[in-house]
């Protein structure tokens, strides 16, 4: 909306007479569409910045705003609340490029500005949008600085909060390790119990396997006691007489007399 065209040459030769007519009250209308010439020849501003410069017609405050390029063009879209503070004309207007180290200003041109009928304008002041980015980046710094702080509070009073919960972790870190060592204690105790009952079982197997052996050599001596009064038995039914009769038998051997028991009567 409302785009002025001017050429400007960064050979700084011209004469002046291009003029922009911007009125304050207004935002963003009007743009100013700048073709840059070198000596005549059109400037490729490809890696350039661009910024519109004017001193404000009480040659007191002067305005700087950022502006973008294409090819050999310059467009910027007019921020009559800075550029326009000051109603009245001013031939100090032009465009400065920087790439790098490199800064090269275009010639001069005009600016009318407008009065705005119902006045009531905010008073007029230096504008830089370089200087305005630095003040926001310091106001925001300032905003983080504030942030940071609150972060750190709240960090140290988790950090409190942690040193907390190791307290009580340590505590009952204690108390496992109290409890662990009655139980290995406990479970020592059995140990040596077991260890004693199992002696105690092996001298009572021992024993055991004692009195077994005892009573099968009893059993043994029993049974060849019983085989011998089965043996004697059957002799001494072999020694009796059918008619179940016993007789005195005399020998006179020498001088000596003799009496045995006989089954047989002679």
């Amino acid at each position: 909306m409302n785009t002025q065209t001017i050429e400007l040459d960064v050979n700084k030769r011209g004469c002046g007479n291009n003029c922009i007519r911007i009125a304050q009250g207004e935002g963003g209308g009007t743009t100013i569409k700048a073709l840059i010439y070198d000596n005549g020849g059109e400037l490729s501003l490809s890696g350039y910045s661009s910024y519109l410069v004017a001193r404000l017609p009480d040659r007191i405050h002067y305005y700087r705003g950022s502006a973008t390029v294409s090819g050999n063009t310059i467009t910027y879209v007019c921020d009559e609340s800075k550029l326009a503070s000051v109603s009245g004309y001013t031939d100090e207007a032009y465009f400065e490029l920087k790439k790098g180290s490199q800064t090269v200003q275009t010639e001069r041109f005009a600016l009318d500005i407008m009065r705005d009928a119902r006045e009531g304008n905010t008073p007029a002041k230096s504008w830089d949008n370089a200087v305005e980015a630095l003040e926001k980046r310091a106001e925001t710094a300032v905003t983080k600085g504030e942030q940071a702080v609150t972060d750190a509070g709240k960090a140290l009073n988790n950090a409190n909060a942690a040193v907390n919960i190791c307290k009580s972790a340590t505590d009952a870190a204690n108390t496992a390790t109290a409890k662990a060592n009655a139980a290995t204690k406990s479970a020592t105790d059995a140990a040596a119990a077991a260890n004693t009952a199992k002696a105690n079982a092996d001298t009572a197997t021992n024993a055991a396997n004692a009195a077994t052996n005892a009573t099968k050599a009893s059993k043994f001596s029993a049974d060849q006691a019983a085989a011998d009064a089965r043996k004697a038995a059957e002799e001494a039914r072999g020694s009796i007489s059918p008619d179940k009769r016993i007789y005195l038998a005399y020998d006179t051997v020498g001088d000596t007399d003799y009496i045995s028991l006989v089954d047989t009567e002679d």
